[in-house]
C-alpha cells in the first residue's frame, strides 16, 4: 500500500542544514500493522508525518496505492488526508466540544453526510470504542485512556484506509496502554485497516506489529518481521532497545553479563523456537534421545503478537559426537540453535 523511496528531509536551523531523514526506503503492505521505533530525536515523527505530507520531504517519493503524493496539488492532498486517520500522543481533543462533538467534527468538516447520518456514525463509533455512556461528557471529565479512545474514534470517523499513530500510548499507564493496543488490534482485524505507528517502546511493537523498522539518526538501520528483529537483533541500537524492554532477552543476547564464562565447563547454546513447538517437552526429548547432559541457565516462554515463542540458554556437556546428536535433534524439530561458547 505504501512505498517510500529515497526519502530525505533537511531543516535549516541557525543558518545551517540539519538532516532529519536520510535515504529512507520502506514498503508497507495493505492491512498490516507496521511499527517504526527509535529513540527520541531519531526521526520517527518526521517520517510518520511524511505519510500525509504534514512534513513535506526535501527529496524522494511517497507512494500510496501507487500514486506519488508528493506531487499532489492542494485539492488532491485535502482528499488524501480524509482517507488517512491520525491518533496523537496528547489526544488533541477540542475541550469545548463533548465526546460526541469531537467525533462528529471531522464528519462535519467533510460535509459528506447529513446530520442524521452523522449522528448514526458517531453512535457506531462510540460503541466501537466503548464510550457510548460518555457521549455527552467533555474531555476534562475523562481519563487518559478514555481520551485516547475518543481520539481513535475521531480518527476512524471518515472510514480511512490508513491509520497513523504518533506515540499513541506513551502518555498512558501500562494497564491502559494494553487496553488501547488491544483496541487497535481489534480495529485492524475487523476492518483490515493499515496501521503505521511510531513508538520508543519495544513492548508496543512486540504486542501489536507485524513488521518493524528501527530508525536511528534519520536512517533505517534494521527492518523485518517483529519476531526476527526482536529475537535476533543485528544492529546495536536494536539490541539496546530490546535490552531495555526485556532484561531476560537481553541476557540471552549477551550471556556474558549473566554468567561467569570461566565457570562453564561445556558448550553454551541458545535455543529459539516458535509456534506450537513452544509447548512441546523438548528438553525431556533431548535427555532421552541423546547422551549429552545439560544445565538450564536461563529461559523464557512468551509471545510476540499472537505467536508463542521460547528461548533457552543451556550448557551442554558431552563429547563432540554427543553435541552433534543434540543439534541433529534440534534440527529435526526446526529449533534454531546458536553456539555462544
Amino acid at each position: 500500500m505504501i512505498r517510500i523511496e529515497q526519502l530525505n528531509k533537511t531543516y535549516r536551523v541557525d543558518g545551517r542544514e540539519v538532516s532529519a531523514l536520510t535515504d529512507v526506503n520502506l514498503e508497507i503492505g495493505k492491512g498490516e500493522v507496521f511499527g517504526i521505533i527509535g529513540r527520541s530525536g531519531a526521526g520517527k515523527s518526521t517520517l510518520l508525518r511524511s505519510l500525509n505530507l504534514l512534513e513535506r520531504p526535501t527529496s524522494g517519493r511517497v507512494l500510496i496505492d501507487g500514486e506519488d503524493i508528493t506531487r499532489f496539488d492542494s485539492r488532491r492532498l485535502h482528499a488524501l488526508r480524509q482517507r488517512i486517520g491520525m491518533i496523537f500522543q496528547h489526544f488533541n481533543l477540542l475541550n469545548a466540544k463533548t465526546v460526541a462533538g469531537n467525533i462528529d467534527w471531522p464528519l462535519k468538516c467533510t460535509g459528506s453526510l447529513d446530520a442524521a447520518q452523522r449522528a448514526e456514525r458517531v453512535a457506531e463509533l462510540l460503541a466501537l470504542v466503548g464510550l457510548t455512556e460518555h457521549a455527552n461528557k467533555y474531555p476534562t471529565q475523562l481519563s487518559g485512556g478514555q481520551k485516547q479512545r475518543v481520539g481513535i474514534a475521531r480518527a476512524l470517523a471518515n472510514r480511512p484506509q490508513l491509520l497513523l499513530c504518533d506515540e499513541a500510548t506513551s502518555a498512558l499507564d501500562p494497564e491502559t496502554t494494553q487496553s488501547i493496543l488491544r483496541l487497535l488490534l481489534d480495529i485492524n482485524r475487523q476492518f483490515g485497516l493499515t496501521i503505521v505507528l511510531i513508538t520508543h517502546e519495544m513492548q508496543v511493537i512486540r504486542t501489536l506489529c507485524d513488521r518493524v523498522a528501527v530508525i536511528d539518526g534519520g536512517r533505517i538501520v534494521e527492518s523485518g518481521k517483529v519476531v526476527d528483529v526482536f529475537l535476533h537483533p543485528r544492529h546495536a541500537v536494536t539490541r539496546g532497545m530490546v535490552a531495555q524492554s526485556d532484561p531476560l532477552t537481553a541476557a540471552m543476547l549477551d550471556p556474558g553479563h549473566a554468567f561467569a564464562k570461566d565457570k562453564l565447563r561445556g558448550t553454551l547454546v541458545r535455543l529459539t523456537y516458535l509456534g506450537d513447538v513452544t509447548y512441546q517437552p523438548i528438553l525431556s526429548h533431548l535427555a532421552a534421545a541423546t547422551p549429552a547432559r545439560f544445565t538450564i541457565l536461563q529461559g523464557e516462554v512468551s509471545s510476540i503478537k499472537d505467536l508463542p515463542f521460547g528461548q533457552l540458554l543451556l550448557e551442554f556437556e558431552g563429547s563432540e559426537d554427543d553435541i552433534s546428536k543434540v543439534f541433529a535433534e534440534l534440527d529435526r524439530f526446526e529449533i534454531h540453535h546458536e553456539v555462544l561458547q
